[in-house]
């Protein structure tokens, strides 16, 4: 079968070809389209998407057209174009998009943990620096801490962010039940 005067196996190559080389420059280089031009995002027509659908074609084409000798060219086409789609819609659903969802959850800002509870990793003294631990969703979070009441603060005590100072130590105080 031919398109455009090109060989159905010539197409399926050169779709193959492209689709490795392009999956090369956006491993360098896609990170920083996604920021410069908000591209990401969880729609189903993303850049990893796409290139992975083109990919696909090629690899599973020119595969099938080898050994599926039996099929016409436009029955392997169709079929092409089917299970690719499918496969890149299962990867996007159950693969792409979960990744980008826990890269967004992983970050936090340090304001956010004022009035959360966690515990004292290393004594607090009356007039010094400890440290606290703070347990959250993907994580613990370790910080410096001093007493907020001056009052000292052994190790395993439950205890209640009040403030964080200029220096990001973390102003705790016992915390009640």
């Amino acid at each position: 079968m031919e398109i455009f005067g090109y060989d159905i196996e010539s197409i399926y190559l050169f779709l193959l070809i492209a689709g490795v080389i392009l999956t090369i420059l956006y491993i360098f280089v896609g990170e920083l389209l996604e920021g410069l031009m908000d591209i990401s995002g969880d729609a189903i027509l993303n850049p990893i998407t796409i290139i992975g659908y083109i990919t696909l074609i090629g690899g599973l084409g020119y595969v099938l057209e080898a050994v599926a000798f039996f099929l016409g060219s436009g029955m392997i086409l169709l079929i092409n174009l089917v299970v690719s789609a499918i496969v890149i819609v299962l990867v996007n659903y159950f693969i792409i998009i979960p990744v980008k969802r826990s890269e967004k959850n992983t970050s936090y800002s340090i304001n956010e943990l004022k009035g959360t509870v966690g515990e004292v990793f290393t004594t607090i003294p009356a007039d010094g620096f400890g440290e606290v631990i703070i347990s959250r969703t993907h994580g613990t979070i370790s910080k410096p801490a001093k007493s907020f009441d001056q009052e000292l603060l052994p190790e395993g005590t439950k205890i209640l962010v009040i403030d964080i100072d200029d220096e990001g130590v973390f102003l705790v105080s016992k915390h009640y039940d």
